[in-house]
């Protein structure tokens, strides 16, 4: 939000957010992630009293507000992130003119001028991370959020590396400061392997640079890696997307067999057929051959008739 600014806020109030922190009475109590970025950008903050929505009703009533114009009806998306990134944009314009309902100016012109009594941003981003270091095993793997192992490559094996967790990327770092490699977080009880070409494929979407030497390459048909090997930046990008959509919902192997099928029929990995070859994978049927010709008179002359073309009443 403060880069949408464009500033900073000499003060914020939060209504004890978990990651932020708590308020007991007098006593406040704020997480080490929230002390750095508070300390990052300068920032004075307090904490709301806890169960008293009285004390802050204009903001209680733009959380509904917020809520019926933004996520009524329920989006749908795929990424979390890029929803993210469109969602500051929403606001402003939905209050484009619209008188503030106490100072009866425009709310973007009063907006503007908010924006005038920022500090400045800092130089950098505040990196948004918990930063923990990990013994990888002689694999070069390591567990970290539960049960999900993640691997730094065979290079790192039997050594200590340093774990960047985010939100949604866990980003490995050998002890000389470089980045060994990024992974997709995995979340939820059951077990997970970076190794699974799934995982790997998602964080490939928005970085389809490590494409080269990625697990995803790696578990493809040589038919395949050779047409995505040839693809433009935007070309790999939107036949990942293809990929990854269709794998989340049909599974990895009939997504693949779904795939080389798209390949041998458009020659390239079209979305339509992706999505219908891996459908009839998934059900374990195969293609249907159609040896036959199939006569299609009967069309050409309903389309004569429909366009004037014959004027046989009884045809008709």
């Amino acid at each position: 939000m403060f880069e949408f600014l464009g500033g900073v806020p000499l003060r914020a109030v939060f209504d004890n957010a978990t990651e932020v922190g708590r308020r007991v009475s007098a006593h406040v109590t704020t997480s080490v992630l929230f002390r750095r970025f508070a300390a990052h950008y300068g920032l004075d903050h307090g904490l709301a009293n806890p169960c008293s929505g009285n004390e802050k009703g204009s903001v209680e009533n733009k959380v509904g507000a917020l809520r019926l114009n933004l996520f009524v009806p329920m989006p749908q998306f795929f990424d979390a992130r890029d929803r993210n990134k469109k969602l500051p944009e929403a606001r402003p314009r939905a209050s484009e003119g619209k008188p503030h309902y106490r100072k009866g100016a425009a709310e973007s012109d009063l907006f503007e001028d908010d924006r005038q009594a920022l500090s400045p941003l800092p130089p950098s981003s505040f990196a948004c991370v918990t930063w923990t270091t990990r013994k990888c095993d002689r694999q070069g793997g390591f567990k970290a959020g539960g049960e999900h192992r993640y691997s730094a490559g065979p290079e790192m094996a039997s050594r200590e590396v340093a774990v960047a967790t985010g939100a949604f990327v866990f980003t490995v770092v050998g002890l000389d400061g470089e980045v060994v490699v990024a992974h997709e977080r995995a979340w939820g009880d059951a077990p997970t392997d970076s190794a699974d070409p799934l995982l790997q494929l998602k964080l490939l979407c928005n970085r389809p640079g490590g494409w080269r030497d990625s697990v995803v390459r790696e578990s493809l048909p040589d038919e395949l890696v050779a047409l995505l090997d040839a693809e433009p930046r935007a070309g790999l990008s939107a036949d990942l997307r293809a990929i990854r959509d269709s794998a989340s919902r049909l599974g990895w192997t009939a997504t693949v067999g779904g795939a080389l099928a798209s390949l041998e029929a458009t020659g390239g990995i079209e979305a339509a057929t992706l999505e219908l070859s891996a459908a009839v994978s998934a059900s374990g049927r195969e293609r249907v051959e159609r040896d036959e010709p199939v006569d299609l008179a009967g069309y050409d002359r309903a389309f004569e008739l429909l366009e004037g073309g014959a004027h046989d009443a009884e045809a008709v």
